[in-house]
C-alpha cells in the first residue's frame, strides 16, 4: 500500500508541474471541443439527471458550457458538495462528498469560488438542495435520503488529475469520488431499488493528462473505473 500511494504522489506532483505550463487559450480550446463530443454521444443526450464537477479556473478540462447546455436541454445538474462529518470511524474519511441540486443557470452562476476557485454551494444554501446521498446539511452523512434521486443518477462527470487508456483515473487524493461512489452503491443494494444499473461514469481529460500508451495509473481495489473517457483532441474511449 505504501508503494502504491507513493507512485500515485509522484504521479501527481509530474501532472501538477506539466499542468501549470499550459496556456489558457490551449485549455479553452482542448475544453470545447470535448464539450462538443460529449454532447454527442447517447448517454449524454438521454440522460435526465447529469452529476458533473464544476472546474477550477486552470489546470483541468472546463465544464462551464456543459452546465450551460444540460440546463438548456433540460436536465437536471447536480454538483460536488464536500463537508465535514460530525462523527467518523478512526479510520474513515473525516469529509465526504455528496452530489447537491443546482436550480438553473442562475443558481449556477450565483456561487461563490472556493479556496481553489471552484464554484461551489454555500453552506447556508444546502438545507433547500436535493442530495442524491445522505443529509448534508446535517453533516451526518448518514440522514434520511431521497430515493428517487437515488435511482434515477444517469452520467457522472468526474475530474482527475491523470488518465490513462483503460479507462484507470487519478484523483486530487482525497478519495472523494470513490466513497461517494461506493456508498451510492450500498445505498441502492440495501434498498433493493428496481434498478441496480450504476451511472455512467465519464471522465474528460486534456491531452496532457493521458499518460503514455505503456503505463497505467497506479490503482487499488477501491479505485472506480470509468466506462467513457474524451480526450481534448476529440477522441472518445468507451
Amino acid at each position: 500500500m505504501a508503494a502504491l500511494q507513493l507512485a500515485k504522489k509522484s504521479l501527481r506532483a509530474a501532472m501538477r508541474q506539466k499542468l501549470s505550463q499550459l496556456a489558457q487559450d490551449n485549455i479553452a480550446r482542448q475544453s470545447n471541443l470535448i464539450k462538443e463530443r460529449l454532447l454527442s454521444i447517447p448517454e449524454y443526450k438521454n440522460a435526465k439527471r447529469i452529476c458533473v464537477y464544476l472546474s477550477m479556473p486552470t489546470g483541468e478540462v472546463s465544464t462551464r458550457s456543459i452546465v450551460y447546455d444540460a440546463f438548456q436541454k433540460g436536465k437536471e445538474v447536480y454538483v460536488p458538495y464536500t463537508y465535514k462529518l460530525e462523527s467518523y470511524m478512526p479510520d474513515g474519511p473525516k469529509s465526504v462528498m455528496d452530489m447537491v441540486s443546482l436550480d438553473s443557470v442562475a443558481d449556477y452562476e450565483a456561487l461563490e469560488s472556493d479556496a481553489w476557485g471552484i464554484p461551489t454551494p454555500g453552506k447556508q444554501s444546502i438545507p433547500g438542495r436535493k442530495k442524491c446521498l445522505g443529509d448534508a446539511d446535517t453533516a451526518s452523512g448518514d440522514g434520511p435520503q431521497d430515493r428517487a434521486d437515488l435511482e434515477s443518477l444517469d452520467m457522472i462527470i468526474m475530474p482527475g488529475m491523470a488518465f490513462d487508456r483503460g479507462f484507470k483515473r487519478l484523483g486530487h487524493g482525497k478519495g472523494f469520488y470513490d466513497f461517494f461512489l461506493q456508498r451510492y452503491q450500498q445505498t441502492k443494494a440495501s434498498d433493493n431499488v428496481s434498478s441496480s444499473k450504476m451511472p455512467c461514469l465519464v471522465g474528460l481529460a486534456l491531452q496532457e493528462q493521458v499518460i503514455a500508451d505503456d503505463q497505467q495509473i497506479p490503482t487499488s481495489v477501491s479505485d472506480w473505473p470509468l466506462d467513457a473517457l474524451i480526450i481534448g483532441d476529440g477522441e472518445i474511449l468507451r
